[in-house]
């Protein structure tokens, strides 16, 4: 396709609008204690070791080329002047006014030793007239450049020599009420408290780099952009990503005040801030320190089951939106049940495992669907789960160890209650992980107390009848004779004189009293399948809370 007239006019809407002037560091550092030049708050951060400062001193002394800084042209919200904020140069910027001011002694000096251990206020004039002469190269990003341009360059700039991870980009870039107002957000008492237990929330020691700055922000920014996305008519929010970030928070500062004075579809500050502080409560209340971390079961020589020390943004998100639509009151009394729900999915339910492990920011609908019925399920009759959870407990006061491997359980979240027995997740019989679904081609279901979501209606019969069916009455002969006289089960032979296609017989690890192996029939049609296997569930009481959702 030939490059044309287009191309040209969207060149111009991409354009970086830029100046490049030189300044002697007089000039430069007489701006910046003016204020005509300023470190941006998300600039805060200085780690530059003396060492370091001292060699970028001799650099200029040597009149070694530097890379230039780069500025952000901005106008005062105060005064309506120009200003310039520092996007790349804040560490060379900060060793300037450190040695001006005479807390930087230089020391270590290779090439200029007689400078060591002296600090420019000592120095002869004649000596440091050089330094305040030294140019600096400097480039301006012009407010005429858009702003989604802006953010493109503070990215590619973050790619090289600028240290800004995404929140910090876009506290430059969307600066304003809605900036500070998350900003706000990220300092109430029990949100910081929630964050505590993870080491990249805690303040690092100084002249040390802060990976994680402003993730605190940023996570704040995320519930809010996603619950504001929900569209309730699809069921389906927003993908979790930095350009839905980004979005939202543009949208925010357009239509946050609109002129004409239209009602804003987003929902106001205080509203957000009274949600966050209403989910956060329930969250701390429910999940009481492993909140936003990962839960796995791990068979191995030693059997175990334990959260992720770090914190998993997929969590977080399923916890948090979880919780939005329900109140404090809805969830009183029923925190552990919910709590060992979270187990029961992080340990059993593999669509759900993968969604908050495995490509995590496109798969924020299928887990928060899986969570959502989950509490949905509890909300309606948490009768069931109490009682199952209060045996559970009696029975791990009473004797820890693993029904299956007769190992010790070292804590109750690793345990699980199945017909009266207490395991480890490990090893718990009838709740093998489910087999991934396919999201064309998906059964839903609901048994034994858990919603399930299976690839197709072939997978379906075979997860229900070995995780629920086979071990519970494998040593029950009436319960066998039963299924074998349904007219879908048989022998080899009885399957046989029915149906022509060995292949779709399945075995079902079942003898009937003649010590014959028996096996079901997959032949029919997906609805004939699924109609088979309700009436193989409703056999037996056990499986009476078994029904098909869709």
């Amino acid at each position: 396709m030939p490059v044309g007239n287009d191309f040209l006019a969207q060149l111009k809407k991409v354009r970086v609008v830029k100046s490049t002037i030189t300044r002697t560091v007089r000039d430069l550092m007489a701006d910046f204690q003016n204020a005509k030049i300023v470190i941006p708050d998300y600039q805060r951060t200085f780690v530059w070791d003396s060492p370091k400062q001292c060699r970028f001193i001799e650099s200029i002394f040597m009149d070694i080329p530097i890379p230039p800084l780069f500025f952000l042209e901005k106008f005062s919200n105060e005064t309506g002047e120009k200003i310039f904020e520092i996007i790349d140069g804040v560490q060379r910027v900060t060793t300037f006014g450190n040695f001006l001011n005479g807390t930087l002694k230089l020391s270590g000096l290779g090439n200029l030793p007689e400078l060591n251990q002296t600090a420019f206020p000592t120095l002869e004039p004649s000596i440091s007239s050089v330094f305040w002469e030294r140019q600096i190269n400097i480039i301006i990003i012009e407010s005429d450049t858009q702003p989604e341009i802006q953010f493109e360059v503070f990215g590619r700039l973050n790619l090289g020599s600028v240290s800004l991870n995404a929140q910090e980009l876009r506290n430059c870039m969307f600066h304003g009420d809605f900036n500070k107002f998350l900003i706000h957000c990220s300092g109430i008492t029990i949100y910081r408290k929630i964050l505590e237990p993870f080491p990249k929330f805690r303040q690092v020691k100084e002249g040390k780099p802060d990976k994680n700055r402003m993730l605190d922000v940023e996570l704040i920014l995320r519930f809010f952009s996603l619950y504001e996305s929900y569209k309730p008519e699809q069921n389906q929010y927003e993908e979790a990503r930095g350009e839905t970030l980004n979005a939202y928070m543009r949208e925010r500062i357009k239509n946050n005040s609109s002129e004409d004075g239209s009602i804003s579809k987003y929902k106001k500050k205080e509203e957000l801030e009274s949600l966050l502080q209403k989910v956060v409560l329930m969250i701390q209340m429910t999940f009481n320190g492993n909140q936003f971390k990962n839960f796995s079961v791990k068979k191995d020589k030693e059997d175990k089951a334990d959260f992720s020390s770090s914190l998993n943004q997929a969590v977080f998100d399923t916890q948090m939106l979880g919780f939005a639509d329900y109140s404090i009151a809805d969830i009183e009394g029923k925190t552990k049940v919910i709590y060992n729900a979270f187990l029961d999915l992080c340990s059993y339910n593999r669509n759900f495992i993968d969604a908050v492990s495995r490509s995590t920011s496109s798969k924020l609908n299928e887990r928060l669907t899986i969570w959502k019925n989950k509490l949905n399920l509890i909300m309606e009759n948490p009768q069931p789960y109490l009682e199952k959870l209060e045996q559970k407990q009696q029975h791990f006061n009473s004797d820890p160890s693993c029904s299956s491997s007769g190992q010790t359980i070292e804590t109750i979240d690793e345990a699980d209650f199945v017909d009266g027995k207490l395991y480890h997740r490990a090893n718990t019989p009838s709740k093998q992980i489910s087999p991934k679904i396919s999201p064309n081609t998906g059964v839903k279901f609901f048994v034994d107390g858990q919603e399930h979501d299976i690839g197709n209606v072939n997978d379906t019969m075979k997860y229900v009848i070995d995780a629920y069916l086979i071990n519970r009455i494998k040593d029950d002969n009436d319960a066998i004779t039963r299924l074998a006289d349904l007219e879908f089960i048989g022998t080899s032979a009885q399957m046989s004189s029915k149906v022509k296609r060995i292949k779709t017989f399945r075995s079902l690890h079942l003898e009937n009293s003649n010590s014959e192996e028996l096996y079901i029939d997959m032949s029919g049609s997906d609805n004939q399948n699924l109609e088979n296997l309700k009436c193989i569930t409703s056999l037996f009481s056990f499986m009476s809370d078994f029904r098909l959702i869709s």
